[in-house]
């Protein structure tokens, strides 16, 4: 059936579009911790162009599912998994081999991108703790002066009108 080769040619190169994606993360990974800025702002660029290419796969593999339907004469097939169902033992055994790699890269995927986010917010908050730190003056108990008695009111200096 040319619609499963097909499917399976759909799935392999999903995986590797994902396989490079992963590749881009953990490279996002180093950059996080390195603090290059300008890599990181490449590196998601090339995401996003990665991003579009992945809902192009999504879509091909759909209309896919919807051949292989009409072709069995079954009224819909939505998922890989519902297909194995109707396919070949040997066909539904390599396409769920093809379907597991799938889905075993997207959840490394994953993993590095929840790492990432944890980094990220990370330097979010030290960002910000520096930002407190600049832009608040000393407590009123931390000062010298002649009238340590007088009880005056220290304003915090902000030089910014919003948090980052």
């Amino acid at each position: 059936m040319k619609s499963i080769e097909q499917l399976k040619d759909a799935l392999i190169k999903e995986t590797d579009l994902y396989t490079q994606v992963l590749k881009l993360a953990e490279e996002k990974t180093k950059v996080i911790v390195a603090g290059d800025i300008k890599v990181l702002e490449d590196i998601t660029k090339k995401e996003q162009q990665y991003i579009m290419n992945m809902g192009t796969f999504e879509k091909i593999r759909r209309s896919i599912l919807t051949n292989i339907a009409e072709e069995l004469n079954v009224e819909a097939i939505t998922t890989v998994s519902e297909l194995i169902l109707f396919v070949e033992e040997d066909a539904g055994n390599k396409i769920d081999q093809l379907r597991n790699n799938l889905l075993e890269t997207i959840a490394d995927l994953k993993v590095v991108n929840e790492g990432n986010e944890k980094l990220i917010n990370q330097s979010l908050q030290y960002i910000n703790f520096n930002l407190e730190m600049l832009t608040h003056s000393p407590e009123e108990g931390n000062r010298y002066s002649s009238n340590a008695s007088e009880n005056k009111e220290v304003k915090p200096i902000n030089f910014f009108d919003m948090r980052v």
